[in-house]
């Protein structure tokens, strides 16, 4: 070897031959993915809106939901009421928790921040007597049955299944209070 040959540095990771202007053209190609990688999800675009059975069972939970604050609100007006009244307000409460639950079970979402729990579903006060109290939640119940009823076009058979046996107890509610309000008048 002559002493006109240009030496070569061994570099940081201690291979002989590799120059700078590599290690930049690297450096730069490496660039973009690096910017992308900091946009995280955002560089993937929008997710998809989500199919309409998951819309239809979003709007089904909530409408459960506030079908127990309705309850919940009715159970305060009638303390005061008739025990078997009152007995049967909860027992028909009670259903409409394991609705929820049920219904709940089948919709699969990632844990949700402290903030967005925070939204409550909001229930105007029934007012006046046992017998408007219960007129009004006998109309919420046929009202909630045939929304469901109405939902059963489309859906997978599961699904379908589900609203169906949820809608069928909903109606059955209507009668219930009508004959605790006689037993109790």
């Amino acid at each position: 070897m002559t002493d006109e040959t240009p030496a070569r540095d061994a570099g940081p990771g201690g291979a002989a031959g590799t120059s700078r202007r590599a290690l930049l053209v690297v450096a730069g190609a490496a660039l973009p993915a690096l910017l992308t990688a900091c946009k995280g999800v955002q560089a993937l675009g929008t997710p998809p809106p989500p199919p309409r059975d998951i819309r239809i069972l979003r709007v089904a939970i909530t409408a459960e939901s506030r079908m127990l604050a309705r309850y919940a609100t009715a159970i305060t007006q009638l303390t005061a009421g008739p025990p078997s009244v009152l007995a049967a307000v909860r027992a028909v409460q009670a259903e409409h928790a394991a609705h929820l639950s049920q219904l709940r079970s089948r919709l699969i979402e990632p844990a949700i921040s402290p903030a967005s729990s925070a939204s409550r579903p909001s229930v105007a006060a029934e007012g006046g007597s046992v017998a408007s109290v219960l007129a009004a939640l006998g109309q919420a119940e046929q009202a909630a049955s045939d929304r469901l009823l109405g939902e059963l076009p489309g859906l997978p058979p599961a699904l379908a299944q589900l609203f169906a046996s949820v809608a069928a107890s909903e109606a059955t509610h209507v009668p219930f209070l009508t004959q605790a309000e006689a037993a109790a008048g």
